[in-house]
């Protein structure tokens, strides 16, 4: 500092300038302009994030969060990566047809799965209503109504292994289900679930109408399907099927709007705050590294830079004896 001071005193007419008062108001102005400009790049990366996820999905809003704990896998709740947990955000994708979902009957045969199973995860507006928040759960199978309008039939099930399920009529087939399918060894407790197809055709008979081609699903954490809670699932109801998912960051959603169904994982919440710490601390942590690395540099190139000038202008030892002879 001292060479760059003495470079400073002494220019080259040998008279000390006159030093520039500098602009307070420049520095202010400065970093306001800096933070708009940081701001404006932040806004537009998180609105170019959306239109991409709205491209993908065709839906808007293209995320859900998960406000139970219906497709937990495990008993103590805790969470896990690659399944559906309380407080995750999911991204949902539109379809158009019945075939853009593979139920878990399906997976049977052709090993597709999501979310640690067989078959897709659908969301879905309970009896088709926007009235409520709608279901996230798995889609086990896909019935379609036979013309005689009092069976059903599955052709997921013509194509699965057979010892992966069963039917407990007698006469029944796959093409002709009256009674109940038994899917086996389900889900992460691999335990039987039920299918009441009986059911499905008896809500038809009492409400008057012929029966429709529908879904059955079943959250995974829960030992019975929907049939149970809200019944069958035609189409129509369908919002889209989930695909992909940003963990815990929904409970902040969940604790601000007090919409929390269940009891948040306790890892949960601490996955979530470490990860709030690391994208706050991680862009100061390097802004600071940089600026330390930059103002060393900028030292070490004035000091040089002084130096240099130190030697070209301070006279040698031969150069004062030369001027003295």
């Amino acid at each position: 500092m001292d060479v760059l001071i003495l470079y400073q005193a002494f220019p080259h007419n040998g008279v000390e300038p006159k030093r520039r008062a500098s602009s307070k108001s420049g520095k202010p102005r400065g970093q306001i302009f800096l933070f708009l400009r940081d701001a404006g790049v932040a806004l537009m990366f998180v609105v170019l994030l959306l239109v991409a996820m709205f491209a993908y999905t065709g839906l808007w809003p293209p995320l859900v969060v998960v406000e139970s704990n219906s497709m937990m896998h495990g008993d103590d709740n805790t969470s896990h990566v690659g399944a559906i947990d309380t407080g995750d955000l999911v991204l949902v994708k539109k379809v158009t047809k019945p075939s853009d979902i593979a139920t878990y009957a399906d997976g049977l045969s052709n090993g597709h799965k999501t979310y640690g199973d067989y078959g897709d995860v659908v969301v879905y507006k309970k009896f088709g209503s926007d009235v409520g928040t709608p279901i996230i759960h798995r889609a086990m199978i896909y019935l379609e109504a036979n013309a005689d309008g009092q069976s059903y039939r599955s052709e997921s099930l013509r194509d699965a292994p057979p010892s992966a399920w069963s039917l407990t009529v007698e006469n029944d087939t796959w093409d002709h289900i009256t009674g109940r399918i038994i899917l086996k060894d389900v889900g992460y407790t691999h335990l039987p679930i039920g299918i009441d197809v009986g059911s499905i055709l008896t809500r038809a008979e009492f409400g008057g109408t012929a029966p429709v081609n529908v879904f059955v699903t079943k959250g995974d954490h829960n030992t019975d399907t929907d049939l149970t809670y809200w019944g069958p699932v035609e189409f129509g109801w369908v919002v889209g099927k989930a695909r992909g998912e940003i963990p815990w960051f929904g409970l902040l959603k969940l604790w601000s709007t007090d919409s929390l169904g269940a009891a948040a994982p306790p890892n949960s919440v601490r996955d979530l705050w470490i990860s709030i710490i690391l994208i706050v601390v991680t862009p100061i942590a390097v802004d600071l590294a940089l600026t330390i690395r930059d103002r060393r540099s900028e030292r070490r190139r004035k000091t040089f830079s002084a130096r240099e000038w130190t030697e070209e202008k301070e006279p040698t030892i031969s150069d004062e004896k030369s001027e003295k002879g």
